[in-house]
């Protein structure tokens, strides 16, 4: 697997203290991406000053799987290892002996995803993974051709079949101005949301955090505005006014 990082004691990546694994790939092209390193599934060289490296570095499924049972002291309860990138579903069928190693060891599996990929990685997933963060971004069509390189339709039918089972959900909405914070998204993912019962949202503030990334890719970066506490008071009435209760979160 190409590898970024493996970033120890997370608590923001699922239930509990986690081990977060990003791998490189994604099948989408967000401007507001916060992981730019992660979008292409191959090496990429950087310059950071004067400082090169690349970004990517290709394991083992057994060298990962070492790394991450270091960590095992602190999985009790909750905690375990979180596949993120980049989008880890797309890698599910290369990960298989690694996701069955975890599962027979009672590690508990988590992943973030945008969940843009083929429904046969869904259905290959759910046979390990307990616990799945989702994005929901922009729900309109062509909007999400255009600005994300994603198809919707896809998106809908992973949404349902998930939710079709027992695994555990927690679907998370970035607040990026104009794309996902306009009033007509935010009406959509409150509809969206009553259609398929999905009763908690965690709204995640757009941030610039990235910027370093991107200049050491020499990629241009969408600059995300900053939004006030009232907008996103707003969004979240929004929400509520459908029985959608919110939890805002900040970087």
């Amino acid at each position: 697997m190409l590898v970024t990082n493996i970033q120890r004691f997370s608590l923001h990546d699922g239930p509990g203290i986690r081990t977060t694994v990003f791998l490189k790939g994604c099948t989408l092209r967000c401007p507001w991406c916060s992981n730019p390193e992660n979008i292409s599934a191959v090496y990429e060289h950087y310059q950071d000053g004067e400082k090169k490296g690349v970004y990517g570095k290709e394991l083992s499924l057994s060298k990962i799987y070492d790394e991450v049972v270091k960590d095992c002291i602190f999985y009790e309860g909750e905690g375990g290892v979180t596949f993120s990138g980049g989008e880890p579903l797309l890698f599910t069928k290369n990960l298989e002996p690694l996701l069955s190693k975890l599962k027979a060891e009672h590690i508990s599996i988590a992943v973030e995803t945008a969940l843009f990929v083929p429904i046969e990685d869904i259905d290959l997933s759910l046979q390990y993974v307990d616990f799945y963060c989702i994005d929901i971004k922009i729900l309109d069509k062509e909007k999400c051709r255009k600005f994300l390189g994603g198809n919707i339709d896809i998106y809908k039918e992973n949404v349902n079949r998930i939710l079709s089972t027992n695994v555990k959900t927690l679907f998370r909405v970035p607040l990026i101005f104009p794309y996902t914070t306009n009033e007509t998204n935010i009406y959509s993912i409150a509809e969206f949301c009553q259609e398929n019962r999905i009763n908690f949202l965690e709204l995640i503030k757009g941030h610039n955090l990235a910027e370093k990334k991107y200049i050491s890719l020499n990629r241009d970066m969408y600059n995300v505005p900053e939004i006030s506490d009232m907008q996103i008071q707003k969004i979240s009435n929004i929400f509520a006014e459908r029985g959608i209760s919110t939890k805002i979160c900040r970087v």
